[in-house]
């Protein structure tokens, strides 16, 4: 076998590995639920960073059981860094009655799981899903950030069997009207 023909086969194999990465995404995105939540928009504090948004999630924790409260670290009614009481449960994202939402994990897979997180004093609509997700925008896109006092960020999210929400389209809210953003 020559050179060329491994670089070939090489590339192929990675071609194909990627292309079905991207085939699964796109069935996900047509085939699993799809809802829309609240966001929150942060900047990562990354050394690269492109035309993206990081978001966190905002989850349905009304059905889970309370949990005692504890400390923790994290942004107060404020929005400053300080301790607050929180709730928390290992939970799967789940789509449910038009939101997200999330069931208990299973003790027995812990990978499947992520940490919903209630601060005190907030209602069971407004808990954080941890970890961020990234919605990628075109260049010549305008976003609308930072947003005016009153407005919210929605995210139309695709709920997969396994894995994070992942992002499809991003709206804004004034609590009267929602504009879907043309990001693309």
């Amino acid at each position: 076998m020559t050179q060329k023909t491994k670089g070939l086969l090489v590339l192929a194999v990675q071609m194909a590995l990627v292309l079905s990465v991207a085939a699964k995404y796109a069935w996900e995105r047509h085939t699993c639920p799809r809802v829309w939540t609240r966001a929150v928009q942060f900047d990562p504090a990354q050394p690269l960073r492109g035309r993206y948004l990081a978001l966190n999630l905002r989850a349905d924790a009304c059905g889970l059981p309370q949990n005692s409260f504890k400390q923790d670290f994290g942004w107060n009614a404020v929005h400053k860094w300080a301790n607050i009481r929180v709730q928390s449960w290992s939970v799967v994202p789940i789509a449910k009655n038009g939101k997200l939402s999330a069931v208990l994990a299973d003790p027995q897979n812990p990978a499947e799981a992520s940490t919903l997180t209630l601060p005190k004093g907030l209602p069971c609509e407004a808990a954080l899903l941890s970890g961020q997700t990234e919605f990628f925008i075109a260049e010549h896109a305008t976003t609308p950030f930072p947003l005016l006092q009153g407005q919210e960020l929605w995210a139309e999210v695709t709920v997969p069997p396994s894995g994070p929400p992942r992002p499809v389209q991003l709206a804004v809210s004034d609590g009267k009207e929602f504009h879907v953003l043309n990001l693309h």
